[in-house]
């Protein structure tokens, strides 16, 4: 909200929460307060009470924005809680720069006028610390004469720029280096934490027009040591080093813990779909229902953070921790996601969004890395989940340090060949035929025997691995086609690509590279991409996808039916295959929805000149349904499940 209004051309400062929330915007010299109630109604309203006190000092407006839509009676309720003005952020035809003109047009007013208000913020401008400099011609700049004598030591006139910040430590200059680049890539406002003359102090930066400028803000020591510097800076969430500090000092005193791990099972989708603006604000939104949420707890007993990207972390202290209270907290976890993940407005739309939960307690544990480690896992595992919301850990430490062993020796598995490859053969469903085969990977641990590809790449993933991983896969699979029989050419060979892959400049090259070397034929390689995969940089991943299907290659799509942006992927992919996921197939002989929606999914892609390939037939019902309906290829274990190379050529001489 600060950068939108920023981009306007205000002059903006920000606080995410209502403690001193006086002190601050006096500090600041606003004559705006602007009150954003959505999903955080309680402490809004008490916010604008607290400035409201100050309204017949100050002469001030208070304009607030909530959803009438979704908070009963909530514009009466600004009305006495003393709010100037209020603007209907949910209607879609509301102008958020005109409601801020017609709240400044009110305190012009009350200050005797348009000009009597210029001459205030003239005014203003020369009391506060502030400074500015253009982009383009650096010996334009301004340093406001308070700023120059509260900081003495620094000549403003030989460093009118770089002043302040040759004065700053080394950490502090690269969170100004931070804050800068945010500045000089899509955002018009950022803030950064800093230490001036010994006493902390916000920074705030604003870049308008050709001109960057900069304001800083004294907060009192109580306020900053509420963990300012702790905070993440989108949701107003504390931060995930904040979260492990809070976490292990309550082991440390023998305290129990319960720990809900929380994901957005859709936030790529989203941002892919809408942009990173409105994934951004889904993000602070989760955050202000999550500190409204745990409003009651003492701040001793509970933590709520960001730990990344679009997961979210509560820890609570627990005296029991019991079975019964494990299942007990279990169903606040359940009661969190119904809360507190329920779709969110914005700009007119309604985005849905899909959550998922890992719950993990502690019971003797001083190790707040374990704790955490089980709540991610069941985290990722119940992200895999179309129905189960929820996945208490049982995991036991044993098998987190398992899981810490398995990262260091899969290094060693690739330099010692462990990484084997499994082929599913691809049958063309009206003749029987053997088509092709996929190529699925599979670790030969020397100690625990075989590990699915789920294992293997979950263990990549957390190890930093995966791009050599998929290397090797590759460079693996394509030397083993081309050994097959000349009476094999007219099978193809299929393998998967991962979104590290895409992203990977080098990726069409390299891929060329491999598949020459290997001496297979490109045009007998299909290239799979799960939907998933393709969140993140769609564009770029579409092209170098065009470029390899120039070369020869085939590109399916995989799992589909799991994704949320199916048709956009269809309509604007190269695409010469469609993978009906598992989870559709498995109850289509029996299910009358099911069959609806891959008979759908069956005619959408002919329509689109797309061949159909369905995973997981087991059965001859399933087999018999989806050739009625029209598809032309299966895999599954009603033929065979995967095998080695080896076994795959007997299958085939058979097949043939």
């Amino acid at each position: 909200m600060a950068e939108k209004i920023s981009a306007i051309g205000w002059r903006v400062s920000s606080a995410r929460r209502r403690e001193g929330v006086q002190g601050r915007f006096l500090s600041s010299h606003a004559l705006i307060a602007l009150i954003d109630l959505r999903d955080a109604a309680g402490e809004g309203l008490a916010a604008i009470t607290d400035i409201a006190a100050l309204v017949d000092k100050s002469g001030i407006a208070i304009l607030a924005l909530a959803d009438p839509g979704a908070q009963e009676n909530i514009a009466t309720k600004c009305y006495y809680a003393g709010a100037t003005h209020f603007m209907d952020i949910a209607n879609p035809h509301s102008d958020l720069n005109q409601a801020i003109n017609f709240a400044y047009r009110y305190v012009e007013n009350i200050r005797g006028g348009a000009e009597a208000t210029k001459n205030f913020n003239k005014l203003l401008m020369q009391v506060d610390e502030q400074w500015s400099f253009s982009k383009t011609a650096f010996g334009q700049n301004w340093v406001s004469q308070k700023l120059r004598e509260s900081l003495g030591q620094v000549d403003f006139d030989i460093n009118p720029i770089t002043g302040i910040y040759r004065i700053l430590s080394s950490e502090e200059r690269s969170r100004v280096r931070g804050a800068m680049g945010r500045l000089s890539k899509d955002s018009a406002q950022a803030a950064v934490v800093h230490l001036l003359n010994g006493e902390k102090i916000i920074h705030h930066l604003h870049s308008s027009g050709e001109y960057i400028h900069g304001r800083i803000e004294r907060i009192t020591s109580g306020e900053l040591g509420h963990g300012w510097t702790e905070r993440d800076l989108l949701s107003g969430l504390r931060n995930g080093s904040a979260a492990r500090a809070w976490m292990r000092s309550r082991l440390e005193q023998g305290i129990g813990l319960g720990l809900i791990m929380l994901g957005l099972r859709n936030f790529g989708t989203i941002n892919a779909a809408y942009g990173r603006t409105v994934g951004d604000e889904i993000t602070r939104r989760i955050g202000q229902r999550l500190i409204a949420e745990t409003a009651d707890y003492p701040s001793d007993s509970c933590i709520v953070a960001r730990m990344d990207g679009q997961n979210f972390v509560v820890a609570v202290s627990l005296d029991d921790v019991s079975d019964d209270a494990v299942e007990k907290f279990g169903g606040y976890a359940e009661e969190l996601l119904g809360r507190n993940f329920r779709p969110i407005p914005i700009e007119g739309r309604t985005i849905g969004l899909v959550a998922r939960a890992g719950v993990a307690v502690v019971r003797d544990s001083k190790d707040e890395t374990l704790l955490i480690r089980r709540a991610t896992l069941a985290l990722a595992e119940v992200m895999m989940s179309d129905a189960q919301p929820i996945k208490i850990s049982g995991t036991a430490e044993k098998d987190i340090l398992l899981e810490q062993r398995l990262e260091t020796d899969l290094a060693h598995a690739l330099e010692r060949n462990e990484i084997a490859i499994a082929l599913q053969p691809q049958i063309k469903v009206d003749t029987g035929q053997l088509i092709g085969a996929e190529a699925l990977a599979r670790w030969n641990h020397p100690k625990l025997g075989f590990l699915g590809a789920a294992t293997l790449f979950s263990v990549a993933e957390r190890a930093g691995l995966m791009k050599l991983l998929s290397l090797h896969i590759h460079k693996r699979a394509f030397a083993i086609a081309a050994t097959w029989p000349d009476s094999f050419s007219f099978l193809r060979l299929s393998v998967n690509i991962t979104a590290g892959d895409l992203a990977n400049g080098d990726f069409v090259k390299n891929m060329m590279q491999n598949i020459v070397q290997s001496g297979f034929s490109a045009d007998r390689i299909t290239l799979e991409i799960t939907e998933s995969e393709l969140i993140g940089n769609f564009s770029s991943a579409s092209q170098r996808l065009s470029d390899l299907k120039d070369r020869g290659l085939r590109i399916a799509i995989d799992d589909f039916g799991t994704g949320y942006s199916s048709l956009a992927y269809l309509k604007n992919l190269p695409l010469d295959y469609l993978k009906i996921d598992s989870g559709l197939t498995g109850d289509i002989s029996g299910s009358v929805k099911d069959q609806v929606v891959v008979k759908s999914i069956i005619d959408m892609a002919r329509s689109l000149g797309l061949a159909v390939i369905a995973e997981g037939v087991e059965t001859e019902a399933q087999l018999e349904t989806l050739a009625a309906q029209g598809c032309e290829y299966f895999q599954g274990f009603l033929r065979s499940g995967p095998v080695s190379a080896e076994e795959f050529e007997i299958f085939a001489l058979r097949s043939h």
